[in-house]
C-alpha cells in the first residue's frame, strides 16, 4: 500500500515537474537574459534590454524563423517566411525572399532600401552611399541627420569632395555641403577645402558652415594649427577675430590646447591670457 502510495506521487511529482518545464519554456525573458530575440516553446519574444520588459511578437511562422542574419546581430533584424522584423517590429511591405542586410544599419530587399528599420530609398537598383551623411539613388539625395530628408534632386552630380580631417564636404552643382549642412552661399564650382574646417569660394572663406567675417582677405588667407588662421590685416580663432591680434609675429605655440602668442601678448583658444601680477617688491629694511 505505501509503495503504491510512492509511485502515485512519484507520478504526480513528475508530472508537475514536467509541467512547470514546459511553462518556464513559455516564460518571457527577464533582466538575467541577453538583448534580443528570444524563442521560448511556441513563442517569439524581444526585449530590449535589461531594464525593459520583453514582449511577445504576434503572428511569427516559428518553422521558419532566423536570426541573426548574415551581417546581423541577435537584437537587430530577423525574418521568417512571410515577415521581416526590425528590433521585434514588423516592418512592412518587406519581401523576406529578397532582403539582405548591407552595412552601418542599412539593409534591403529587390525593391527597397532601409535604415534602421526604416524605408529610405524606393530605387535600390540605383542606391548608393554618399558619405556617412548622404546616401542617392537614381533620382535624390538624402541626408540621414536628425531625419532622413531629401536634400538634392540632382545626384548624378552630387558627390564627397573631400574628407580630410574628419569633415565630411559633399557638393552638387548648385550648393555645398559639410558633415551633413549647407554651406549657405557657397559656390560649388570654386570650391576648395583648405584645412581644419576653413575652405574658399572665389568670392568668400568660411569656416565649417559659417561664412567668415567681412572684410577677410581670401588671397592672404592662411591656416594654422590649433583652429587658428590668419590674413594680411587680422588673426581668427574658429573663424572668428581674435580682437587685436597681430597677424605679422602670430604663431601657434601649443594646437593641442590652442596656445599662441604674438608680439605683445599669449592667446588661449582664441581668448587674450591675462598678464601675470607683477611680484610686489620686497620690504625695505628698517621698515
Amino acid at each position: 500500500m505505501h509503495s503504491a502510495r510512492r509511485c502515485w506521487f512519484r507520478g504526480l511529482t513528475l508530472a508537475a515537474l514536467l509541467s512547470a518545464t514546459q511553462c518556464n519554456k513559455e516564460k518571457p525573458p527577464g533582466a538575467l537574459d541577453r538583448s534580443g530575440y528570444h524563442v521560448r516553446g511556441s513563442k517569439v519574444y524581444f526585449l530590449p534590454n535589461w531594464t525593459s520588459r520583453a514582449w511577445e511578437i504576434p503572428e511569427v511562422e516559428l518553422a521558419t524563423f532566423e536570426f541573426p542574419l548574415p551581417k546581423g546581430t541577435e537584437t537587430d533584424y530577423a525574418r521568417d517566411r512571410q515577415s521581416v522584423y526590425w528590433r521585434g517590429n514588423k516592418i512592412s511591405g518587406v519581401d523576406p525572399k529578397t532582403f539582405e542586410i548591407l552595412d552601418s544599419g542599412y539593409a534591403h530587399d529587390a525593391s527597397n532600401v532601409y535604415r534602421n528599420g526604416t524605408l529610405i530609398c524606393d530605387d535600390a537598383a540605383h542606391f548608393e552611399m554618399v558619405s556617412g551623411n548622404f546616401v542617392k539613388n537614381s533620382h535624390t539625395v538624402y541626408a540621414l541627420y536628425p531625419a532622413t530628408t531629401p536634400v538634392s534632386h540632382d545626384p548624378a552630380n552630387f558627390r564627397e569632395i573631400s574628407a580630410q580631417d574628419g569633415y565630411s564636404f559633399c557638393a552638387d552643382l548648385a550648393q555645398v555641403f559639410v558633415n551633413g549642412n549647407t554651406i549657405p552661399g557657397a559656390h560649388p564650382a570654386t570650391f576648395r577645402v583648405l584645412q581644419g574646417g576653413y575652405t574658399q569660394d572665389a568670392g568668400q572663406s568660411f569656416y565649417f558652415d559659417k561664412p567668415m567675417p567681412e572684410g577677410t582677405e581670401i588671397e592672404s588667407l592662411e591656416i594654422l594649427a590649433g583652429a587658428y588662421a590668419k590674413d594680411a590685416a587680422r588673426v581668427y580663432h574658429l573663424g572668428q577675430v581674435v580682437a587685436g591680434a597681430d597677424p605679422a609675429t602670430f604663431i601657434v605655440t601649443d594646437d593641442k590646447f590652442q596656445r599662441a602668442r604674438d608680439a605683445h601678448q599669449e592667446y588661449e583658444q582664441g581668448q587674450r591670457k591675462p598678464r601675470p601680477a607683477p611680484p610686489e617688491p620686497p620690504p625695505q629694511r628698517g621698515q
